[in-house]
Formats: structure tokens, C-alpha cells, sequence
């Protein structure tokens, strides 16, 4: 009769256990999860009142330095990155074989002009010639000529920069050979500058040259400087349908060095800039904006519920204050901005206070 007892009651015990284990984990589900949102409104409409595209430094002149004449480079006195002057030297190959070219023919000038002097006196005399007087004339002035070129030659063995700027690039060295043509120094003139700009194919017909744009270079702080659109691309850059907008900078100061990476913004709202539309677009921050593996842009919203709805959007351009939605907000939600990484479609949220 006790073990019947024990075992009824071990029985019970089980059923018991596995009661309250089922509750708990009926009361299991999705943890809720602490987020930022970004309250949508009127004022997160646009009229793409700003576009923001990013831009690189270059300089205004780009000059390739060489020599004229061919040998063999004796030094460099300068570096890459220096800023030289113009009429400053910058290089020197060897002149031996001109000044002994040079040397020769000088004697040979001298030796003619003797001639013609001895010639040109009999012949006032007139005990010879006027052809022969002639012909040594000629040979004198021709051996003068050989000389004055070959002269050029010895001062062609200097290079000397064409206008003032910095040194870019060295693309040879003291020892190597230089040919004629062959560039040796890369001069970049940096009194002005110009910001390189790709722009899509569909947005290349708004602008003009004279189009005013504000840059902003990180390297320099948050000081922006106005500059305006000197060019204008007619041809694709290769592999993209982007073409390069020019804009030219005053570098008064030579703060600016090629290669600098910037920001440039217009504003279509001081009316710089063509426009085929003006259709409102809500602004959301760029950090909530998220692509699948299938190429779809969502993001996460808070709904009435207090649960994060995900929402498939499309979006269209980059802006100073964040990204245009063209489609999948209406425009009065609440985005979710951080904490979306860990979402999923109707996970309980709660705003960080």
C-alpha cells in the first residue's frame, strides 16, 4: 500500500513540474529592445533645396618638367613637396659633351673670322676675288652659328621651373639618362585650385559654369569656402555613367593641397541650380537606412503598438541633413535610428529617455 502511495505521488509530482515548466515557457518570447527614433514632421520634408556630392582637390596647373637636350641627371636640388619659385632651379644634367662640342666650334669661329678679316683687307685692295671674300664670310658665319647653337645646348643642361608652385613628383633620379621630352618633375600650380566632381548622368544638366557651391574640407575645419562651376563634363567617365564637374577655388594662402578630399553643397534654394521637379521627399539620418541580400533598402519604424514594423523604401539623393525617401514613408512615423541591427518585424521597443 506504500508504494502504491510513493508512486502516485511521484506521479503528481511530475505532472506538476512539467505544469509549471510549460507556463514559463509560455511566458518566453521576444525581449524588447531600448531604441532611438527620429520623429518625422514637416520639417523633414524637402524640396532638395541642398544637394551634397563628394569632391577631390587637384591643382590648377599641372606641368610636366623636362629637359631639352639629352645626359646624364647630376642632381636634383630640390624634393617632392617643395615649393620652389619661377626661374628656381631644379635640375642639372651633365654638359661635358656640350662644352667640348661648344669649345671646338668656338675655335672654329675664330679661326674663320681670322680668315675673312685677312681676306676682306686683300680684297679692298683688290688683289683677289669678290667670290672668295664671299666665301669666307660665309664660312665664318656659319661656324659662329654652330657655336651659338651648340651654346644652347650647354644651357639646356639646367632645368628651371616655368612658373612658381610645388614639386609634385620625381620621376627619375640623379644617375638615370634623361632624353628630350622625357618629363623628369611633376610642377603643380597651386594659387588656385579646382574640386573634381562626379555627378550622375540624370543630375549633369542642372549645373552650369558659374554655378555657385559652397565646399567644406575636413582638413581645415568646418570653414567653408565659396567657389563656382568652371566646367562642365561632355563625356562619361570610363566604366560609369557619372561625368566630372569642375569648380574653382582661391588658394590665396596655399592651404590647399591636391588631393584633399571635401564636400561640395549646392544650393538649389538660392536658385544656382536647374531643377526639372520640385517634389517633396521626407529626410530621414543615413545610419537607419539599411540593404538586404536582395538589394532592398528598408528601415525600422515604431508603431502605435510600441513594436518596430519594418518598412521597404526607396531612396534617392544624399543630403547636408540626411537621405531623401522617395517612396514607403508617408511621412508622420518614427524611425527607429540605433539599436536596428538587432531588429526584426514586430520586435517590442521602447525609446531611450
Amino acid at each position: 500500500m506504500k508504494t502504491k502511495l510513493t508512486l502516485a505521488g511521484a506521479m503528481i509530482a511530475a505532472i506538476w513540474i512539467s505544469g509549471c515548466s510549460g507556463k514559463k515557457e509560455q511566458k518566453n518570447g521576444p525581449d524588447t529592445l531600448a531604441v532611438n527614433v527620429f520623429n518625422l514632421s514637416a520639417d523633414s520634408l524637402s524640396t532638395n533645396d541642398r544637394i551634397v556630392y563628394d569632391g577631390t582637390l587637384e591643382a590648377e596647373k599641372t606641368i610636366d618638367l623636362s629637359f631639352q637636350v639629352s645626359g646624364t641627371i647630376l642632381s636634383f636640388p630640390v624634393l617632392t613637396g617643395d615649393y620652389v619659385k619661377k626661374g628656381q632651379l631644379v635640375g642639372v644634367i651633365d654638359e661635358t659633351v656640350y662644352r667640348n662640342q661648344y669649345n671646338a666650334q668656338l675655335a672654329q669661329a675664330k679661326l674663320a673670322e681670322e680668315n675673312y678679316t685677312r681676306i676682306n683687307d686683300v680684297f679692298k685692295k683688290g688683289s683677289v676675288a669678290e667670290i672668295k671674300m664671299l666665301e669666307a664670310k660665309s664660312n665664318y658665319e656659319q661656324a659662329t652659328s654652330a657655336a651659338r647653337a651648340t651654346y644652347q645646348n650647354i644651357a639646356h643642361t639646367h632645368l628651371y621651373a616655368p612658373a612658381s608652385g610645388y614639386i609634385g613628383e620625381k620621376k627619375a633620379e640623379a644617375g638615370a639618362v634623361a632624353n628630350p621630352g622625357q618629363p623628369v618633375l611633376q610642377l603643380l600650380d597651386t594659387h588656385s585650385v579646382k574640386v573634381l566632381v562626379a555627378v550622375p548622368e540624370s543630375e549633369i544638366n542642372h549645373y552650369k559654369a558659374g554655378t555657385l557651391a559652397t565646399v567644406k574640407i575636413d582638413a581645415l575645419g568646418d570653414q567653408p569656402l565659396q567657389g563656382k562651376v568652371s566646367e562642365v563634363g561632355v563625356l562619361a567617365l570610363s566604366g560609369s555613367a557619372n561625368y566630372n564637374l569642375k569648380i574653382s577655388l582661391a588658394n590665396n594662402d596655399l592651404k590647399l593641397r591636391p588631393g584633399m578630399l571635401c564636400k561640395v553643397v549646392f544650393n538649389k534654394a538660392a536658385g544656382n541650380v536647374a531643377s526639372s521637379n520640385d517634389v517633396k521627399e521626407v529626410i530621414v539620418p543615413v545610419q537607419s537606412v539599411q540593404v538586404d541580400e536582395k538589394g532592398v533598402s528598408f528601415l525600422y519604424v515604431m508603431n502605435a503598438a510600441h513594436k518596430a514594423e519594418r518598412k521597404n523604401v526607396t531612396t534617392g539623393q544624399l543630403y547636408s541633413n540626411g537621405i531623401a525617401i522617395r517612396t514607403g514613408l508617408a511621412g508622420n512615423e518614427q524611425v527607429i535610428t540605433s539599436g536596428y541591427q538587432k531588429l526584426a518585424d514586430q520586435t517590442p521597443v521602447i525609446v531611450n529617455k
